[in-house]
């Protein structure tokens, strides 16, 4: 028999990481006020199953309704086999429709056979068709007093509210990863399976909250494991390949050293070993999260690392400013979001890395140069800057790839998130534009009407600017309306100093400017009588 089935919770004393659930379902039955329908939600493998048939045993013991079943006596045990007649277990996966849930409409009004209670446990409850959730909530509304319903499920959104609000609803939580090292490590000690603890911790957080996914894992790496060997961290990823949360700590490391050459190097031997680039910037970008919250309020790690975890996160945080923390969030973020769609996700990656290298160094003070000897050649020499003289412009560090049609599509919906974000009165010229190409450094946008040419014509820098935020380079924006002929230039219009009496009307510049744009369009659309 497998682990998760062998170590299944028989009491509510042994469901971890589940407290909350256990105290009020607890208590409930202490005070004997049970309800006749119960709903169950949260991830998988965090024990909506489990509680689910310890609530059936708790309700149909001979010592019941007690939150303490003995487990002993007949009822029970049967319970515990699959074998009673009273609790009867469905699967609404492969049971979701009309005619199913009519059957259980027509056996749920005969009495239970032997047990206080009749109980049915409905498992991935939101697998059900519209038709038969339809034919089930009158059964839910009005069941017979010797029916008791639990419902399970994981995406609890797609049951329709009718059956929601019939139901005690509790959510279940993903179980916190040193709750979860600490049930392996006992299971792994009664097992006789000789495991460190880093492998525990790494099983852990590929599991991601889920005991059961966690427990499966332990068994498959003991078989693998070479009989009588303690399993590591290098076990388990011949076992099940590299995950990015391997390389996502010295790739950190490397950044904040600045050593662009180093990062990419461990991008690149995460690329050898099978790593996935959207896993690994994934988890850079919890690595930067945890070490952004260890500078905040390092006792919130606590739950979602494991203690050595917790602790380099707190190490790690002195080198690193909140400023800059947020800025690798924000540059790690873009370049996932672009990795989805761009075909190239390693490149995204890259790119990322590097801009925040190069904006690193371009933050950083220049260190003094020393003045130039004479016996030195002035080719080869490098300039000392005199503190008289202009400050000398340097050319911008070059992105990794250049900007083309492709990325600029890729980005296009982070792109129209930015700019809509400053301006909503934007959003529908935009819905309205197509990326018509990239030619000599300016993104060429294809508008319907002369309306929505005039909308973006007066925020281009804005528009400007959000592309340059999400691919990281300098580009102009062409306007060209479905003819083929090129938006005519922004008029520059003068504006008066503001002083006391224009606050109030710049208030309503926004709405002024809809309006303009609104009777633009609608002269344009309307034809003359």
């Amino acid at each position: 028999m497998s682990l998760y089935r062998t170590w299944r919770p028989a009491s509510f004393a042994d469901l971890v990481g589940q407290d909350a659930v256990v105290r009020t379902l607890a208590s409930a039955l202490g005070s004997g006020k049970l309800a006749h329908a119960y709903l169950f939600s949260g991830p998988r493998g965090s024990g909506k199953t489990s509680a689910a048939k310890i609530l059936a045993r708790c309700v149909n013991c001979v010592n019941g309704p007690t939150a303490a079943p003995d487990n002993s006596c007949p009822f029970c045990l049967s319970m515990l086999a699959g074998t009673a007649l009273d609790v009867l277990e469905i699967d609404a996966a492969s049971n979701r429709g009309i005619d199913e849930i009519r059957a259980l409409r027509d056996a749920v009004k005969f009495a239970p056979a032997a047990m206080r209670m009749k109980i049915y446990i409905i498992d991935e409850a939101h697998m059900l068709t519209k038709e038969g959730a339809n034919a089930f909530l009158k059964t839910l509304e009005e069941p017979p007093a010797h029916a008791l319903f639990i419902l399970a499920t994981t995406e609890p959104e797609k049951l329709p509210v009718t059956i929601l609000s019939r139901c005690q609803r509790y959510a279940f939580r993903r179980i916190p990863i040193p709750v979860m090292i600490e049930r392996m490590e006992t299971i792994a000690r009664a097992e006789q399976i000789p495991i460190e603890a880093a492998a525990l911790a790494a099983i852990a957080y590929r599991a991601d909250g889920g005991l059961r996914d966690a427990l499966t894992m332990l068994e498959q790496v003991a078989s693998f494991a070479d009989p009588g060997a303690s399993i590591t961290a290098a076990t388990l990823d011949l076992a099940f390949g590299a995950t990015g949360r391997n390389f996502a700590g010295p790739l950190m490391d490397a950044l904040l050293a600045e050593d662009a050459g180093q990062a990419l190097r461990l991008v690149d031997e995460a690329a050898d070993a099978g790593a996935d680039m959207l896993v690994l910037g994934r988890a850079l970008i919890a690595e930067f999260r945890n070490v952004l919250v260890a500078r905040i309020d390092p006792e919130l790690l606590a739950r979602d690392l494991a203690p050595q975890d917790a602790a380099r996160a707190s190490e790690r945080a002195p080198a690193m400013t909140q400023a800059t923390g947020v800025r690798a969030l924000r540059l790690l973020a873009d370049a996932v979001a672009l990795a989805r769609n761009s075909g190239n996700p390693r490149l995204e990656l890259e790119t990322a890395l590097l801009r925040f290298v190069l904006a690193g160094e371009e933050a950083s003070p220049p260190a003094p140069s020393p003045a130039p000897t004479p016996a030195r050649p002035a080719s080869s020499a490098r300039r000392a800057p005199s503190p008289h003289a202009e400050p000398m412009v340097t050319a911008p560090a070059p992105r990794s790839g250049e900007v083309t049609l492709q990325r600029v599509r890729a980005g296009w919906k982070s792109i129209r998130g930015k700019v809509e974000s400053e301006r909503q009165s934007l959003r529908a010229p935009l819905s309205r534009a197509q990326i018509d190409g990239v030619e000599r450094g300016a993104v060429i946008l294809k508008l319907p009407d002369s309306w929505s040419h005039q909308a973006l014509r007066e925020h281009l820098p804005l528009l400007e600017s959000a592309i340059a935020d999400v691919l990281g380079a300098a580009m102009r924006v062409q306007l060209v309306v479905e003819s083929g002929v090129p938006a005519p230039p922004r008029a520059q219009v003068p504006r008066a100093e503001p002083d006391e009496t224009s606050s109030a009307a710049a208030n309503g510049e926004d709405g002024a400017e809809d309006a303009t744009l609104l009777l633009t369009y609608l002269t344009e659309r309307i034809p003359e009588a």
